[in-house]
């Protein structure tokens, strides 16, 4: 029996034995609740599911007399982008993201355009447990509009972040991949603003996803087997909800997603020096940019709430996570795939050099990830017996921030419970690919052992 994932910012599971009608009713009433029956703007991905749970959502808000902006298909940061500028009170991303097929969620954005801070979700969570809702009667039930008008005041805007006229003249051919997700009827007008010769790629809107949702090298199989031959410059693998953005170069190396983050960074930091933040457990890649580059880096738990909440907090620059996921606060609040692509297109555009340079440039060292299944309860007993048994490996400075991460000289792991999948997450990182792999390898065991 596959779980229901509830957290601060939303609500996760597998649809049909978790994931239910139900409990999406009553988890958006109370939103509707919290938001005090305001206007809220929804959105939803091209999975089977998301139909569905799009009327069980628009159920809950119109219930409590909520003003629901309907925006159809939409990528969950085109999403976050609007909620501000319309006014709402909050807005409701439907989409299973980076998650595989069966999966699908809930995202609450506030009305800064963020994810839901973790204080405003904890009072969503205390509403829904206690399913005390606010309900309309008859007379005064929410209304439902449907608009179509958004795209163009997002691209407007991204067209002022970057110089959008490099980006034409330099007259790039770039492949693109959204996995048939929320992306797939944005990408024609996103290649237009830009100048750009599309090489689409899995972008037929559909519920079925024609490969591994999370980008990485693994799922950027496909694109990297053909960019060379259709004259690629460089390809975008993303994720259902573009929320998430993996590289491959032109010569067909599927970059590592890790080096998303830093690719941006090293060309934003170029430009303004800020300060930068990123979750505990994100490439040291980033750590030597920002070191070089003067610009101080502040690391948070894992998840975008975390890192935007901290770039809010300290009046940060650049924000993201080893995952491939981008945030610029002085274009929004939200994790961006068509903002990474606008900035790594102006990078090669602006010092004239192919993608595959700008990697080279970058410091970079050997990642390995793993998935270890465990419940939630196991998962905090696995983290305790890790934590009494690399203490007793000599050399390693321990933190505690999200999980456990040990730091060698050499290299470091990251061990924590998701908290969106019944998993244990293992990164490690070394100056060799033999090391990371064997470090991962030994935890896993260790975990393996333990959860039986």
């Amino acid at each position: 029996m596959k779980s229901i994932r509830l957290a601060s910012f939303g609500l996760r599971g597998y649809v049909g034995e978790a994931l239910t009608p139900n409990t999406v009713l009553d988890f958006t009433s109370a939103f509707a609740t919290f938001v005090e029956g305001g206007r809220v703007l929804l959105g939803r991905d091209t999975r089977y599911s998301s139909p569905m749970l799009h009327a069980a959502t628009l159920a809950g808000l119109l219930s409590a007399g909520c003003e629901v902006l309907d925006m159809g298909i939409c990528p969950t940061p085109m999403l976050q982008y609007a909620v501000p500028r319309r006014g709402a009170a909050g807005g409701i991303s439907i989409s299973g993201g980076h998650n595989a097929m069966g999966w699908n969620a809930l995202t609450l954005v506030g009305r800064d355009g963020a994810f839901l801070e973790p204080v405003g979700g904890e009072k969503v969570l205390d509403i829904f447990h206690a399913a005390d809702f606010l309900k309309r009667d008859w007379k005064s039930m929410g209304t439902h509009h449907v608009v179509d008008d958004y795209a163009g005041e997002y691209f407007d805007a991204l067209e002022r972040q970057v110089d959008c006229e490099v980006i034409r003249r330099a007259g790039l051919t770039v492949l693109i991949d959204p996995v048939g997700g929320a992306g797939c009827p944005f990408l024609a007008e996103f290649a237009r603003r830009f100048g750009l010769k599309l090489v689409p790629v899995n972008a037929r809107p559909s519920g079925y996803l024609a490969r591994e949702a999370e980008p990485r090298p693994r799922s950027a199989l496909q694109m990297a087997s053909i960019i060379r031959y259709v004259g690629g410059d460089i390809g975008f693998v993303l994720s259902s909800d573009m929320g998430r953005v993996s590289i491959v170069t032109e010569d067909g190396e599927p970059a590592s997603e890790e080096y998303t983050l830093a690719l941006v960074a090293a060309h934003v930091l170029k430009k303004q020096v800020g300060p930068v933040v990123t979750n505990c457990c994100t490439t040291r890649t980033l750590d030597e940019i920002c070191e070089e580059r003067g610009a101080r880096l502040i690391k948070t738990p894992v998840g975008q709430a975390y890192v935007v909440s901290a770039l809010a907090d300290e009046d940060g620059l650049l924000g993201g996570e080893g995952s491939g996921s981008v945030c610029l606060p002085s274009f929004s609040k939200g994790f961006d795939g068509f903002l990474v692509m606008a900035v790594v297109m102006e990078a090669m555009a602006s010092e004239g050099v192919r993608v595959s340079e700008l990697l080279r440039a970058l410091p970079r060292y050997h990642i390995e990830k793993r998935n270890v299944a465990c419940g939630s309860r196991e998962g905090y007993r696995v983290l305790e017996m890790l934590r009494e048994r690399l203490a007793q490996v000599p050399g390693g400075r321990m933190d505690l921030t999200d999980g456990l991460r040990v730091d060698w000289d050499d290299g470091w792991v990251h061990t924590r419970p998701s908290r969106t999948q019944q998993l244990v997450r293992v990164i490690s990182e070394a100056d060799t690919s033999a090391r990371a792999a064997e470090r991962a390898e030994e935890i896993v065991r260790l975990i393996e052992n333990q959860v039986g």
